[in-house]
């Protein structure tokens, strides 16, 4: 496929260099010797957007810090006693032992590059965290089957992969991050693994058919279980790919499985529609690109056998390209971020009434036939604590827990920061994503000061393995996000790459 000149172009950059933001003033990075790792020039980022929502961010980022650097390495972890070893042993090679070590790679290496990191609030030195940070980017790269072995997945997508399979794109996408963050901190050889992670996780989908939630024709082929969210994660390594090694042999095949699995993921029954099937999106028509839909007309989305607002979130995953593109110095694919005006305004205004589900859900009969009370919208706005205005209601009930903010304020940063045809993507709701990631974010930041580590959840607010892990790199992205924006880094495209 061929990429469009205009696509490939540098966005402009933002202004003269302003080294204060990063990390003892590092110069512009060089790249190492018979890699295509093409690494992040930091010195375009030079204007620090001082609203209150960025520094919000920064302090939800930093509050993790802390307790990345102290709790979790120590105890929780108990990393500090594998001093003695050249790399970590993670205990295994599943998600419980791998995506938690690697988000919070992800976090911390965004805010010692950027020069967030505090070392008087963490009470650890920037030196000893970048060693931390460097360990974990190096451990991951190091024990993924492209170099030492361990973890990762050679087969394609649902094949003969085994357990092993499931989610490890994401995985390596959330280390590679890291490890591009990083690039000019680590060694040759560090580099060398950490690209070679990359790119075999991203040549896995070469070929490979994603798969939906629905046919074309509207019969429900995995009930209860929208693909969208899997299709999101594992289009992250494929936007990482790109965005680290634009010059790569393999950099067209990327792009125009990235594009397809995002549209996939965004894909509605209206998309496949008489009217809109013939739409051009990035170079093919939709109903080129799309042999399914995973998400209703409405914008919702059923996973765990239930309307799922979390599920709903998958638009934050999708966004990661946007990061990678705009670090990259490049335009977006619009397919990233085709659905979510819909699904944001189903998240915010759609509302629901307790009692007998909407007919649409009756196709899949998997998932309960009742709404819950109290009914109203998914961005309640509704306290049922005194001063709390933030809680989120589940119409079918949560297996999650209740707790969990920053993956909604990432979802509102988004659409009130990311703009296309000359409209931020919240444009259909009836307060706008800066006034809900304010709500989201406040009570972010709240949930970690109850705590003097800066850790995020009581028992019970969230059951994920990984959950104080998953806020340090979401509030990572919510910074990166807000710094690409305030520095002209974020353009969406339709055009054909």
């Amino acid at each position: 496929m061929t990429r469009s000149t205009g696509n490939r172009r540098a966005l402009t950059a933002a202004g003269a260099t302003a080294v204060a933001l990063f990390l003892g003033g590092v110069a512009a990075p060089v790249q190492a010797a018979g890699s295509d790792v093409v690494p992040i020039d930091f010195n375009e980022l030079s204007t620090i957007p001082k609203d209150s929502l960025s520094v919000q961010a920064r302090g939800i980022l930093r509050n993790s810090n802390k307790y990345a650097v102290t709790t979790w390495w120590n105890t929780v972890k108990d990393y500090d006693a594998q001093d003695a070893s050249p790399y970590l042993n993670f205990g295994g090679a599943n998600e419980k032992n791998i995506r938690p070590p690697a988000a919070q790679a992800m976090g911390l290496a965004t805010s010692i590059r950027l020069g967030i990191y505090d070392p008087k609030q963490t009470g650890v030195s920037t030196a000893t965290a970048k060693a931390i940070t460097t360990r974990l980017i190096s451990s991951l790269a190091h024990t993924h089957y492209s170099n030492a072995g361990g973890w990762g997945t050679k087969n394609p997508p649902g094949g003969a992969g085994g357990s092993l399979g499931w989610q490890t794109a994401l995985w390596a996408s959330e280390a590679g991050n890291a490890g591009w963050m990083f690039w000019d901190y680590l060694s040759a050889q560090q580099r060398t693994e950490v690209k070679n992670m990359v790119e075999s996780e991203a040549n896995r989908f070469i070929g490979w058919t994603p798969p939906y939630y629905r046919s074309v024709d509207g019969k429900v082929l995995y009930p209860g279980d929208t693909k969208s969210e899997e299709l999101a994660w594992d289009a992250n390594i494929l936007e990482l790919a790109v965005g680290m090694m634009p010059n790569h042999p393999n950099h067209d095949r990327w792009m125009d499985k990235r594009i397809e699995l995002n549209l996939a993921a965004h894909a509605r029954p209206e998309d496949l529609s008489a009217a809109k099937r013939d739409t051009v999106v990035n170079g093919k028509s939709l109903g080129q690109w799309l042999k399914g839909t995973n998400v209703y007309d409405d914008g919702t989305a059923v996973n765990h056998s239930r309307i799922h607002p979390a599920y709903m979130l998958y638009p934050f995953i999708t966004a990661n390209g946007v990061l990678n593109q705009g670090l990259a110095g490049k335009a977006t694919p619009y397919a990233d971020l085709r659905g979510f005006p819909v699904v944001y305004k189903a998240l915010a205004d759609l509302k629901w009434t307790p009692g007998p589900a909407p007919a649409q859900y009756a196709v899949d009969s998997t998932l309960p036939k009742q709404i819950d009370a109290p009914g109203g919208t998914i961005y309640a706005n509704s306290s049922t604590k005194a001063g709390d205005p933030s809680d989120i209601y589940y119409p079918q009930a949560n297996d999650w827990g209740f707790g969990s903010r920053m993956d909604f304020a990432l979802v509102d940063l988004i659409g009130a920061t990311v703009s296309y045809n000359g409209k931020t993507l919240d444009h259909m709701t009836s307060k706008g994503g800066a006034y809900w990631a304010g709500v989201h974010l406040g009570k972010q930041l709240n949930m970690q000061a109850r705590f003097s580590d800066g850790h995020t959840y009581a028992n019970g607010e969230n059951t994920y393995d990984g959950r104080e892990e998953m806020v340090s790199d979401l509030a990572g992205r919510a910074v990166l996000l807000r710094l690409l924006g305030a520095n002209g880094k974020i353009a969406l495209t339709a055009d054909a790459f």
